[in-house]
């Protein structure tokens, strides 16, 4: 299944947005916390003009806190980008795992390195229709993910940003302060900010 998200950032406090949610019907449905090791083995080729092209060779070390549960899987994201770098569309493919720490170490067996490490707080915010969820991303600040639950396979890429406008749209319309961005990449931007340093 091909799937499309958005990801904006929040301009203004968590609190303050959700509040605005809350005043029209929205409920909080789930919290979660998820820490994710970024693995590639092309790490040394790595510099500021290839970072996408090093994800997407990359292998993630995801585990997620539900309330008490914890999951723990290897994914794999395949993105499509257009010629300005925006994602397209994403494919994951997803590995159970109840072992991380061995996983990486087969990894580096591999000659697999840590690119870079994301934690984030989310929770996720639902009208019965939509649901957005708050991002509170370490050393980047705070995002909204929407992600379209239809199948965008055979889409057009007319079609796709079609309906990311009118996802963004719709979160506007809800009053929340956001940026003019809709594809803000968690894992990108912590990579430039590192090389950048």
């Amino acid at each position: 299944m091909k799937q499309i998200e958005i990801t904006v950032r929040l301009n203004e406090g968590m609190q303050s947005a959700i509040k605005k949610l809350e005043l029209q019907g929205f409920k909080r449905i789930r919290k979660s916390e998820i820490d994710d090791i970024y693995m590639t083995s092309k790490l040394r080729e790595l510099n500021k003009y290839n970072i996408q092209d090093i994800l997407k060779k990359s292998v993630l070390l995801r585990k997620i806190k539900i309330e008490s549960n914890e999951i723990k899987k290897i994914t794999y994201k395949n993105k499509e980008f257009d010629d300005n770098g925006d994602v397209i569309s994403e494919q994951k493919i997803n590995l159970d795992c109840s072992n991380l720490e061995k996983a990486k170490e087969l990894f580096e067996y591999l000659e697999f390195e840590e690119l870079i490490r994301v934690r984030y707080k989310v929770v996720v915010y639902s009208n019965d229709k939509v649901e957005y969820a708050f991002q509170d991303v370490e050393n980047l600040g705070t995002l909204i993910e929407y992600e379209n639950t239809e199948n965008f396979e055979g889409k057009s890429l007319d079609e796709i940003n079609e309906t990311k406008n009118n996802m963004f749209n719709e979160i506007k319309n809800t009053g929340i302060n956001i940026t003019e961005e809709k594809d803000v990449k968690k894992a990108y931007e912590l990579i430039l900010k590192k090389i950048d340093k």
